[in-house]
């Protein structure tokens, strides 16, 4: 795949045939954690790694639109890691994801659509294990599904009394 990088006082463009990724970058070296995953920018490219980095941490505002300018992705990076609410979009404009990581525990509050904006799944993430409800498509029905610490939950019976 061809991309074209343009750096220039900290804000970076790279265009690609199909989208452009649109950011910022720093110089400061942070104090690493080893569990962390940091992205940075180097030759035209970001990367992510974890624990350490090579070359320009992002920093500031990261936006990603396809060719027509349709908004993809939104969000902010603070030396590195991903901060605050990020957003994804589908190409039609309609939202597709939300995430926002929560301090004390590193779990990550996720919600999920699908082209038509209804709600596929919401819940926090840890460590790559689900904890919340997801819909689930079942032949031509939806269920809603509990998952903790990503394990499937049994469905609660209601006695009538």
């Amino acid at each position: 795949m061809h991309t074209n990088a343009q750096y220039y006082n900290g804000q970076v463009r790279i265009d690609s045939a199909d989208r452009s990724f649109l950011f910022q970058v720093t110089d400061i070296v942070p104090q690493f954690h080893s569990r962390h995953f940091y992205y940075w920018f180097k030759s035209g490219h970001i990367y992510q790694t974890e624990g350490s980095f090579y070359g320009k941490l992002l920093h500031g505002y990261y936006k990603v639109v396809d060719k027509d300018r349709h908004l993809l992705e939104q969000g902010r990076f603070k030396l590195g890691e991903k901060t605050g609410l990020w957003r994804t979009w589908y190409e039609n404009g309609q939202l597709k994801s939300l995430a926002k990581k929560r301090f004390l525990d590193g779990a990550q509050h996720i919600e999920t659509y699908d082209e038509n904006g209804k709600l596929l799944k919401r819940g926090y993430e840890k460590d790559g294990l689900f904890t919340g409800l997801q819909v689930e498509l079942v032949q031509d029905s939806s269920v809603v599904v509990r998952y903790k610490k990503g394990i499937r939950q049994p469905a609660k019976t209601v006695r009538n009394q």
